[in-house]
């Protein structure tokens, strides 16, 4: 098998299938950006080993445990072990964690596939064997897209990190540390340069999966916020990055029009770069210029709500309302390996009472307390004494066998009989509701809480349809429609509780609430919440004490792994406090 090469040889999997290896020639010395992928089709199996990835168990396990098995909306089963996961969710872990060294590599592994696409694409031959211009640029704007992630999810988890080069020099494999700044500024190029090239649409039918132009508008909108907010400590921000994220907002969702030169802040981002040579590098359509308009109706109808009960059921899979989707499903009919189409259910309904599951994740009684009156509820979370929405249709072990933390479970990622194997399950990474949300924030910060309130009412107007009688599930929901309204015009700071709460509520089970509360830097009391109402865990009576160790101006990040830092020789330096 051919050898993959990482920046540091810590970035070697513990856990990867190879059967994408055949796709990655040998590097020796300094690698060309020529030698990968030389035709269209092998730059498609290339892009299709970073989906791959995130196909995974390491992959979406790591975004379960960071992203929800550590926040205030659940509790899970190692709460009360000493084993690593323990040590993790409990703040007593140290620098050889695990689960912290698997999601750092995992991470490297996508940004060294995505790499090795963006800097073959330009080389492909565009005019051998009918292929165009137009599917190279789609195939490299999604691996700047996926790449742009793979750093997110790093930044938020560890801080500034390495920034792997494209061109690997073999005799120069330790790369330090850029600043939380340097990083986010690598995020935003790869994404406004993707919106340039990716696909004005949605991919349907047998090409699903993929990702257009929408799910990298809205991975930017995230970005940017995640700058604008208190959380996240940089130097050279301030309400610029919500001003931005506002114009990204405008233009995705309300059609405003941008120039090239607007969307990719040419002028400013590119000093030592010039226009020809930078499209060049997307290979962008010869006429194309900075004033280039990027009409706002070439997009603003691309995505939009469905319904909230049919999202995560089968029906749903691949909806208008999904920006960045991960599939799971088998089109070839002749199966998938257990890793390569492993579905995250498995940490949150069908391996919750196994012995052998890593995590299992329960609602905490505060998310629970956030659905008063709430129809999304029902789709959401459970309890032990089912609704007979769920008892026309069972999964083995049966759903009210469960016994953990409250007895919730959460139920988006629930098996139906009739929808199949559980290997037929997406990922769904970022939904349309969250752009809403992430758009009304940055309203709400730039002065204009009126317009926020509208976009928090639309998502609550698409739930509200969940009461109509003409809804067969409505006989199920026993809430009144007239105790389920709108939220109420009112000033800054009412606005944003309401819209703080809006996406706890819609995006509740989605991976994502602890990287929020850490945004908004309000980890530190969360945890102290967390820790004075935890439940004893059940059946075995055991005392939980998560939160109770959280250390304030520390734990706010993770550390850099400790075989990361001895290999570099002290080159990567490790995280305060750690």
């Amino acid at each position: 098998m051919k050898k993959l090469i990482y920046i540091l040889l810590a970035m070697y999997p513990l856990f990867f299938s190879s059967c994408e290896d055949y796709f990655e020639p040998e590097q020796t010395g300094l690698v060309e950006g020529d030698v990968f992928y030389k035709d269209l089709n092998n730059l498609r199996i290339g892009l299709n080993s970073v989906y791959n990835l995130m196909q995974s168990q390491q992959y979406q396990l790591s975004e379960i445990i960071f992203g929800e098995a550590m926040s205030d909306n659940s509790w899970n089963k190692q709460d009360v072990e000493v084993n690593e996961m323990g040590q993790l969710v409990n703040f007593q872990f140290n620098t050889e964690n695990t689960y912290i060294l698997q999601r750092y590599q995992i991470n490297y592994q996508g940004i060294n596939k995505a790499n090795q696409v963006i800097r073959s694409a330009p080389y492909v031959d565009y005019r051998a064997n009918g292929t165009s211009e137009k599917e190279i640029r789609e195939v490299l704007g999604q691996a700047k897209l996926l790449r742009a992630l793979f750093y997110f999810n790093l930044v938020k988890t560890y801080g500034g990190v390495s920034i792997q080069p494209e061109d690997v020099d073999l005799g120069n494999m330790v790369v330090p540390r850029s600043s939380l700044d340097e990083v986010y500024a690598y995020i935003e190029k790869d994404l406004r340069e993707a919106i340039l090239i990716l696909r004005r649409g949605r991919y349907q039918l047998t090409e699903a999966g993929q990702i257009g132009v929408g799910g990298a508008l809205g991975l930017l909108m995230k970005v940017l916020v995640y700058e604008a907010s208190p959380g996240v400590k940089l130097t050279s921000v301030d309400k610029q990055k919500w001003q931005e994220a506002r114009e990204i907002g405008e233009f995705f969702i309300e059609g405003k029009n941008l120039t090239y030169n607007q969307i990719l802040k040419f002028d400013e981002n590119y000093p030592n770069e010039s226009w020809e040579s930078l499209a060049k590098r997307l290979v962008l359509d010869p006429s194309a210029t900075k004033e280039t308009v990027f009409a706002g109706q070439d997009v603003v109808s691309i995505h939009q709500l469905d319904e909230f009960d049919k999202i995560f059921r089968l029906e749903g899979e691949f909806s208008p309302e999904s920006l960045i989707e991960i599939n799971h499903y088998d089109y070839s009919g002749s199966g998938v390996s257990t890793n390569e189409s492993w579905p995250c259910g498995g940490s949150l309904i069908n391996s919750l009472g196994g012995t052998s599951s890593t995590i299992a994740i329960t609602p905490t009684s505060d998310l629970n307390n956030q659905f008063q009156n709430d129809p999304r509820k029902l789709f959401t979370i459970t309890g032990r004494t089912l609704s007979e929405y769920y008892k026309q249709e069972e999964t083995s072990p049966q759903i009210g066998w469960f016994n953990y933390g409250n007895g919730m479970i959460f139920v988006k990622y629930y098996i139906f009989r009739s929808e199949g194997s559980t290997n037929g399950r997406n990922y769904r990474v970022m939904r349309y509701p969250e752009a809403l949300l992430l758009f009304a924030e940055a309203l709400n910060e730039t002065g204009d809480s009126r317009k926020a309130v509208d976009y928090v009412n639309k998502i609550r107007q698409r739930a509200r349809k969940l009461l109509d009688p003409d809804n067969p599930n409505s006989q199920y929901i026993s809430i009144p429609a007239a105790n389920f309204q709108d939220v109420a015009y009112a000033p800054y700071d009412v606005t944003r509780d309401a819209i703080l709460k809006e996406k706890r509520i819609e995006m509740a089970g989605e991976f994502d609430r602890w990287f929020e509360i850490a945004r908004l830097g309000i980890l530190s009391e969360r945890m102290a919440s967390v820790y004075k109402n935890a439940p004893v865990e059940q059946p075995s009576g055991k005392i939980r004490e998560r939160g109770k160790y959280f250390r304030k101006g520390v734990n706010e990040i993770f550390p850099i792994p400790q075989e990361e830092i001895s290999i570099s020789n002290g080159v990567i330096e490790q995280n305060f406090g750690y």
